[in-house]
C-alpha cells in the first residue's frame, strides 16, 4: 500500500516538473522573441537618428529625439529650447543690411554670431564670453534704413545651466532572470566555494565546460563519451542528451558568476530538479540492491579523504588544489586527481559522484606519488 502511494506521489511530482519545464521553455522562447524584436526596433531607430541633419521641422526633430531617448540612443541634434533651434534667414531680410544676430548653440557651450548679409558666422566658446551678449537693431523692422539709430548692446550676466546630454537605458528583460539558485549548488556558493569540496566541484565544472566548447574534434568526442558514460548508470539519466548536461553546467557556472541564470536555461534551473533526480536514482539503486550512500559527492570526498590521511597531509592536498604548492605537484594533482575524477564521475542529478572505492584509489595513489608513502 505504501509503495503504491509513493509511486502515485512520484508520478504527480514528475507531471508537475514536466509542466513547469514546459512553462519555462515557453517563457524562454517568448523572452528570445521579445529580445529580437527590441534589437530590430532599436536598429531602426539608430538608422533614423543617423539620417538626421538638424534642419528638420522642429516638431519632427523633437519627436525623433524623444523616440531615440526612450530607446537609449543619443540624438546629437536635439533642440533644448526654442531659441536653440536653428532658424533660417527670413526671406524679407534686406541683403544690404549689415545687422547681426547672436544665437546660442545647443548645450550652451558655444556662441554663434551670424552676419545676415553674407551668411558668414563666427563661433566663440562660452567660457570666452563673460556674459551672454545680444546685438539687435533699434528699429522694429529688419528693413530699417541705414539712417536708423545705431544698434544697442544688451549684456546679461545670467547663464543657462548645462544640460544633460546622455541617456540611461534600463534592460527590463534583466528582471526575467532566475535569481533562486538550484539546490544542488547551495553547498558550493559563498564561503562554500573556498573549501576543498567547493574548489574541486567548480574546477570539475570548468573542466566539463572546456570539453563542451573545445575546437578539437577528437577532444569533443572524448568528452561526449565521458558524459554519456556518466549518465548511463541509471534509468533516470540514461535518456539525457549531452546538451542537457551542458546546459546544467553552464547555468550553474552563470549563477556563480552573476548571481542569476538566463531564461534560456530555465528548463534546467528549477531549484529542486537536481535533488529530485538524485532521489529517483537512490530509489533505483536500492531496488537493484545497491547502497547509494557508497557514492559520494565532492563534499563526501573531502570528508572521506580528510579522515583517511589526517589534517596535516590533507592541507598539502588542499594547497595543491588551489595551486599554492610546487608547480610539479599541482600538475600531478591536475592529471592524477582531477583528471581521473572527471573521467570516472557518474551523474546523480545534483552533481558528479564517485564510489568510495574509486575515491580511495585515486587519492591514495596521489599521496604515494607526491609524499613518498610518508603519512602522519
Amino acid at each position: 500500500m505504501t509503495t503504491n502511494a509513493d509511486d502515485s506521489l512520484r508520478r504527480r511530482r514528475e507531471r508537475g516538473r514536466r509542466s513547469q519545464a514546459g512553462f519555462r521553455k515557453r517563457q524562454a522562447e517568448s523572452y528570445q522573441q521579445m529580445r529580437e524584436e527590441n534589437e530590430r526596433l532599436k536598429s531602426a531607430i539608430e538608422k533614423l537618428v543617423s539620417s538626421m541633419r538638424g534642419d528638420e521641422d522642429p516638431e519632427l526633430l523633437e519627436t525623433i529625439c524623444d523616440v531615440a531617448e526612450a530607446a537609449g540612443i543619443e540624438a546629437a541634434h536635439r533642440p533644448t529650447t526654442q531659441s536653440d533651434m536653428v532658424q533660417l534667414r527670413p526671406r524679407h531680410v534686406d541683403p544690404r543690411s549689415q545687422g547681426k544676430v547672436l544665437m546660442t548653440a545647443p548645450r550652451g557651450d558655444e556662441d554663434i554670431t551670424i552676419t545676415a548679409a553674407t551668411g558668414e558666422y563666427t563661433v566663440r566658446a562660452a567660457d570666452e564670453l563673460p556674459a551672454a551678449t545680444t546685438i539687435t537693431d533699434n528699429a522694429d523692422s529688419p528693413l530699417s534704413s541705414p539712417s536708423s539709430s545705431p544698434p544697442t548692446t544688451t549684456t546679461s550676466t545670467s547663464t543657462s545651466p548645462p544640460l544633460l546630454t546622455c541617456g540611461i537605458w534600463f534592460d527590463h528583460l534583466h528582471y526575467m532572470r532566475i535569481t533562486i539558485p538550484p539546490d544542488d549548488i547551495l553547498p558550493y556558493l559563498g564561503a562554500g566555494a573556498q573549501t576543498f569540496a567547493g574548489v574541486l566541484f567548480w574546477s570539475l565544472m570548468d573542466l566539463a565546460q572546456k570539453g563542451f566548447v573545445s575546437d578539437d574534434a577528437a577532444a569533443a568526442r572524448t568528452n561526449a563519451v565521458v558524459v554519456r558514460r556518466g549518465l548511463g548508470h541509471a534509468e533516470a539519466t540514461a535518456g539525457w542528451e549531452v546538451r542537457h548536461v551542458r546546459a546544467m553546467v553552464e547555468s550553474r557556472q552563470e549563477y556563480k558568476r552573476t548571481g542569476s541564470i538566463s531564461p534560456r536555461y530555465a528548463a534546467v534551473a528549477e531549484p529542486d530538479l537536481g535533488i529530485a533526480v538524485r532521489d529517483a536514482i537512490s530509489a533505483e539503486y536500492r531496488g537493484r540492491g545497491l547502497d547509494p550512500d557508497r557514492f559520494v559527492s565532492t563534499l563526501g570526498v573531502e570528508k572521506r579523504v580528510r579522515g583517511m590521511v589526517g589534517g596535516r597531509t590533507f592541507a598539502v592536498l588542499e594547497a595543491a588544489a588551489r595551486g599554492g604548492v610546487d608547480p610539479a605537484l599541482c600538475r600531478l594533482f591536475e592529471r592524477d586527481v582531477k583528471g581521473r575524477l572527471y573521467e570516472t564521475a557518474i551523474c546523480f542529478g545534483d552533481g558528479p559522484r564517485w564510489s568510495v572505492d574509486i575515491v580511495d584509489g585515486i587519492f591514495l595513489s596521489w599521496f604515494h606519488q607526491s609524499l613518498g608513502f610518508t603519512f602522519p
